[in-house]
């Protein structure tokens, strides 16, 4: 048996609910001879982590990348040692990017899933990226509310202790959601009827993620405002749906031919 060292590098050690479970959607796609070690991307990037040489570099599980992701130079000298980087993630704060570190980085993948349409405009190797939707959709289930009521998700929920499948059946429960957090709306998805959201500003001059818009965007084809009551459209959460679990077939047969066994 050969075994193969794969790094799995993400935003894990945040409590954020799409940073906790997009571990699970990514280990989950390894075949079984893989040697898995989880690191952390930059400003969590640890320098006793730079030397160590991996048959492929996972880098993102399907949450956002950002400036900061962009701003270690050990993190990108380590990146440069790398066998087989693929990347799984999408943008925030795309004001804030500078393209030119952000296209130097991005030249050292073989290949990156981007999250949302609107991100792909960042990217100048057309040959190396995909669309790939928001792989997190999987782990949340097609359901139905029950509760006539709302709930409002506000940026505590990041240090909800419970597990994540009991805090997405809390959600999908109710059949208004209203979310200050990315993926809870996201889950919410499936299965409410309406929804609100509020983009995330937590970066300097109040900037906006623009990551809860592109979301949406990709899903129902549109542009919403924040703040304000939007009727979900079922049929084209069905239809997403349906286009992430395409892709994550096409993402697990990618990292299969780097460390399958010879």
């Amino acid at each position: 048996m050969i075994k193969k060292k794969v790094a799995i590098i993400s935003y894990g050690n945040c409590p954020n609910l799409g940073d906790r479970i997009g571990q699970y959607i990514i280990f989950n796609m390894l075949p079984y001879n893989c040697e898995v070690k989880f690191l952390y991307l930059p400003p969590f990037w640890k320098d006793n982590n730079k030397n160590d040489i991996y048959d492929l570099v996972i880098i993102g599980t399907g949450h956002s990348v950002f400036h900061k992701t962009l701003e270690d130079e050990s993190f990108l000298q380590f990146l440069k040692n790398q066998k087989k980087i693929i990347g799984v993630f999408g943008l925030q704060y795309h004001n804030l990017l500078d393209i030119k570190k952000f296209r130097a980085f991005t030249n050292l993948f073989s290949h990156i899933f981007v999250r949302n349409k609107k991100d792909l405009e960042f990217f100048s190797q057309n040959d190396k990226i995909s669309h790939s939707g928001d792989i997190l959709t999987s782990f949340f289930p097609l359901s139905q509310w029950t509760e006539e009521g709302k709930i409002n998700i506000g940026p505590g929920v990041a240090h909800d202790n419970n597990d994540a499948l009991s805090i997405i059946k809390k959600i999908q429960s109710y059949k208004t959601v209203e979310s200050y957090r990315l993926h809870p709306l996201l889950a919410g998805l499936q299965s409410c009827d309406e929804f609100i959201f509020y983009e995330q500003k937590e970066m300097e001059k109040d900037q906006p993620s623009n990551k809860f818009n592109n979301m949406l965007y990709d899903i129902f084809d549109t542009d919403f405002e924040e703040g304000v009551l939007h009727k979900v459209d079922k049929n084209k959460v069905l239809d997403y749906r349906k286009f992430v679990f395409k892709n994550l077939e096409i993402i697990e047969e990618k990292i299969r031919k780097i460390v399958v066994e010879k």
